[in-house]
């Protein structure tokens, strides 16, 4: 097995799309943005990476233009898939690469396309892989093994779409702008899976 997925595990949940549970998915997203999102996950990258195999995958809905994210996987007019190959830039991607990612993944598609950018991604990944995202759509359809949704102290109104995803967080923090009001230590793994110490 190539992924960490079987193949036929993948064509039966992207024929149902229903919601998958994958517990070596570590999923991070915001009430808007600047809500430290990055900062946390490279704190996640910096402390796991020296003892797991772990990917990171940058997943937005808003298109830029001129982007430059090292070797492009997939580009279309709904969708851009790139692995990040520069460490040295200040881009999300970049910064997560920095800080421990095997590889890391810069994706930017609509929400009708978001499955199948990330069925593209697993499918590089090897199995037994830890994958640290950010993501607030991707909880839609999948159930990770732990889910962040962050917060910054302060910030805008929190959208609709924002507090349903709050309500299936396993932890809401709040950022200031410098500091996350989360102990790193409460994350571990075990049994193959990412959890908060009871």
């Amino acid at each position: 097995m190539t992924g960490v997925f079987s193949a036929f595990s993948i064509k039966l949940f992207f024929s149902s799309m229903k919601s998958l549970a994958i517990p070596q998915l570590l999923l991070i997203a915001g009430t808007g943005r600047n809500t430290g999102k990055t900062t946390f996950a490279c704190q996640i990258l910096r402390k796991f990476s020296p003892v797991k195999t772990i990917y990171s995958i940058k997943i937005t809905p808003h298109f830029h233009r001129n982007v430059q994210s090292g070797k492009v996987i997939l580009q279309t007019s709904n969708l851009y898939i790139a692995e990040e190959t520069d460490s040295t830039t200040r881009k999300d991607s970049s910064l997560m690469l920095k800080s421990g990612a095997v590889k890391s993944f810069f994706v930017m598609a609509t929400d009708q396309n978001l499955m199948e950018a990330f069925q593209k991604i697993i499918q590089m990944i090897p199995s037994g892989s830890f994958i640290v995202c950010e993501s607030g759509g991707l909880r839609h359809h999948v159930v990770p093994g732990l889910f962040f949704m962050m917060n910054k102290t302060g910030g805008e109104m929190i959208k609709p779409s924002a507090v349903k995803l709050m309500l299936l967080a396993d932890r809401v923090i709040t950022f200031d702008g410098e500091k996350i009001d989360f102990d790193i230590h409460s994350i571990e793994i075990n049994d193959n899976r990412w959890t908060i110490k009871q």
